[in-house]
């Protein structure tokens, strides 16, 4: 029964979604990871530094009736074994949850993958959160330095942006998988995560140089 609600919420959800193009989704996560860079409310420096891959997912829609849902488009980028990172590959999100809530609301997801066993998992086919990968929330900057008891073993740390600041949440349960259609949309036909993370050659577009400007921030 459970199931059957979940889908309903989830058919419901999709009809509030206008799909962005490949372009338009690579230049909205460059500005969803330089509002994380920046804000004061910001994923501590340290943190960003040691992750091997970044997850980022803005506009995810989140509707609740009874039970949740919600759905958004990203990009993914791992870290090679030179420091530098990888072209971006695109993602698909999908997460849902029970209790008691009403409403539709509109936010981002930034995800730290911190083990190269997690890292390893978001290039198949698709990762649940929880399950594939430990997960918890992310520590934030404020707050980082001047507490003792935050549990950093997480292999993955999460983040959602909502009303302009960064808040910890946990999302376990959630699963990321590969947007086939979007990677041939911007690289051409046969890309796939593992192909595009190895790619030499950058994509010489717009949106490829704001979203490399933005994530070349990120240094140890």
């Amino acid at each position: 029964m459970k199931k059957i609600i979940l889908a309903l919420a989830f058919s419901l959800l999709f009809t509030n979604i206008c799909l962005a193009g490949a372009s338009e989704t690579l230049l909205d996560s460059a500005n969803i990871l330089k509002d994380m860079i920046r804000t004061e409310n910001k994923i501590p420096k340290s943190i960003l530094a040691k992750s091997l891959a970044i997850v980022i997912v803005p506009d995810t829609k989140r509707v609740g009736f009874f039970v949740g849902g919600e759905y958004g488009e990203g990009v993914a980028s791992i870290k090679k074994f030179d420091g530098s990172w990888s072209s971006p590959f695109f993602i698909k999100f999908t997460g849902g949850s029970f209790g008691w809530q009403f409403g539709f609301d509109i936010n981002s997801i930034v995800l730290i993958f911190n083990s190269q066993k997690s890292v390893n998992s978001l290039l198949g086919k698709s990762i649940t959160m929880g399950v594939d990968a430990s997960i918890s929330a992310g520590p934030l900057a404020k707050t980082y330095e001047k507490s003792s008891k935050i549990d950093l073993s997480a292999e993955v740390f999460s983040y959602r942006k909502s009303e302009g600041l960064f808040l910890g949440v946990s999302l376990k349960g959630a699963v990321i998988s590969q947007d086939n259609a979007k990677n041939i949309e911007y690289y051409g036909n046969g890309a796939r995560a593992k192909s595009i993370v190895n790619l030499k050659n950058r994509q010489d577009s717009y949106s490829s140089k704001e979203f490399f400007k933005v994530i070349n921030q990120i240094k140890e």
